[in-house]
C-alpha cells in the first residue's frame, strides 16, 4: 500500500506496518485491514461524506498475540498515538472516537459477522483509545467468535483482526438502510430504519426503530411504521463518554427523521449503488463532528453487501416489515437463528 491520498490526515503515512490511511484500504488488502475498513475505503474513494479515521492493521494484532506478555509494543503505541493526534488536527485535543474491530472475513458477501466483534463508542484521549484497541483484540479471541468462524468453515487466513479508529459523529439520529428489500429482494424498495441518537440503542435492543419502505422509482413512501424509541445514546456534553438518555413521550411518538431526510437517504442509496454496485447495507448518521463543519450533515458510517439471500414470502405476507430482520442483524443473529 503506497501513496498517501490527498484527503488523508496530515502526518499519517500509508507505508507504516501498523497504521495506514483508511482511503488506501482496498479489497486486495482485505487480510491486512478487514472488511469494515475495505468498505470505508470504498466510501472515501467514492467521494462520500465519512467521518475521519485511520486503520490499525492485522500485523499489530498478530504481533500482540506473539508477545508472551500480551502487551502493546512500543512501536504500535507510537504509531497509533501519531495517527490519533493527526486525526484531531491542531485543535482536536482528546477527540471522541469509535473504536471498531475489522476482521478479514467480516462484512463479506456470505457472512457479515454482525455483533461478533467489538465496537466501543466515545473513547477520548490516547490512553483510552489504546485500551479499547487492546479490548478489540481480546474480544476477537473470545470463544463465541471462534465458534462463529468455525461454523462457517473459515480458516486461519481469516483470523486477522484490524481495528478502525474513527471520529465519532454526535448523531441526532442514526440508522441502517438497505438498497433493496432484505426479505423479499424487491429492488424497487429501499428500506430505511432510524432512531434518535447513536445506533447503540438499536444494537442493544433498547428501541424498535422507525421503519420506512420507499419506492426508488417514485421516491414515495410505500410503507412506514413509528417505532418504540424510549432511549437514545448521545455524546456527553464534555465529549468524553456516551450516555443513555430517556426520550420524552412526544418525541417517542414522532418520526425520528423528516420527509426531506428520507429523500436525502434515498438519494444516497442511488449514489452508492451507482458507484459501488447493487445490494448494499449502509449504516448512516445525521449529526456533527468536531473535526468538520459545525452544521449537521448526513454521514455514511459503514457499507457492506447485503448478506442474506432473499426468499420471497407467501403472498399473504408479502408486505411484512423488515424491522425483525434488521434487529436480528444488528444483534448478531442471522435470520435462521430465530428470536432470542
Amino acid at each position: 500500500m503506497t501513496g498517501v491520498p490527498a484527503n488523508a490526515p496530515a502526518g499519517l503515512a500509508a507505508d507504516e506496518k501498523y497504521v495506514i490511511a483508511t482511503s488506501t484500504c482496498r479489497p486486495e488488502y482485505l487480510a491486512a485491514v478487514g472488511g469494515k475498513a475495505v468498505g470505508l475505503g470504498s466510501l472515501l474513494r467514492a467521494g462520500q461524506r465519512v467521518p475521519a479515521s485511520f486503520v490499525i492493521t492485522a500485523a499489530a494484532y498478530h504481533d500482540y498475540l506473539a508477545a508472551g506478555a500480551r502487551q502493546l509494543a512500543p512501536a504500535v503505541r507510537e504509531a497509533v498515538a501519531r495517527a490519533y493526534s493527526a486525526l484531531g488536527g491542531p485543535d482536536g485535543g482528546d477527540l471522541p472516537v469509535a473504536v471498531r474491530s475489522s476482521a478479514a472475513a467480516e462484512d463479506s458477501t456470505d457472512a457479515s459477522y454482525a455483533g461478533q466483534f467489538r465496537t466501543y463508542l466515545g473513547a477520548a484521549g490516547i490512553e483510552e483509545v489504546l485500551a479499547q484497541v487492546e479490548q478489540c483484540w481480546v474480544a476477537a479471541s473470545d470463544l463465541r467468535v471462534s465458534t462463529y468462524r468455525a461454523g462457517r468453515q473459515r480458516g486461519p487466513a481469516d483470523s486477522g483482526v484490524a481495528v478502525i479508529v474513527q471520529e465519532l459523529v454526535d448523531a441526532r439520529v442514526a440508522g441502517v438502510m438497505f438498497t433493496h428489500h432484505p426479505r423479499t429482494g424487491d429492488r424497487s424498495l429501499i428500506v430505511i430504519e432510524s432512531s434518535y441518537g447513536l445506533g447503540e440503542a438499536v444494537v442493544g435492543g433498547e428501541v424498535t426503530p422507525d421503519l420506512f419502505e420507499v419506492n426508488r422509482i417514485t421516491r414515495r413512501i410505500h410503507r412506514s411504521r413509528v417505532g418504540a424509541k424510549p432511549f437514545e445514546h448521545r455524546l456527553s456534553p464534555n465529549g468524553r463518554a456516551v450516555q443513555a438518555m430517556p426520550v420524552d413521550s412526544a418525541r417517542q411518538q414522532a418520526w425520528s427523521i423528516s420527509q426531506d431526510e428520507v429523500t436525502a437517504l434515498v438519494a444516497l442509496s442511488g449514489d452508492l449503488e451507482a458507484q459501488l454496485g447493487r445490494g448494499l447495507d449502509v449504516e448512516w448518521a445525521i449529526g456533527t463532528t468536531r473535526g468538520g463543519a459545525s452544521a449537521e450533515a448526513l454521514f455514511a458510517l459503514q457499507v457492506r453487501p447485503i448478506t442474506v439471500t432473499p426468499e420471497r414470502p407467501p403472498a399473504a405476507s408479502a408486505n411484512l416489515d423488515a424491522v425483525d430482520h434488521i434487529l436480528g442483524r444488528l444483534s448478531g443473529r442471522r435470520p435462521e437463528d430465530g428470536a432470542g
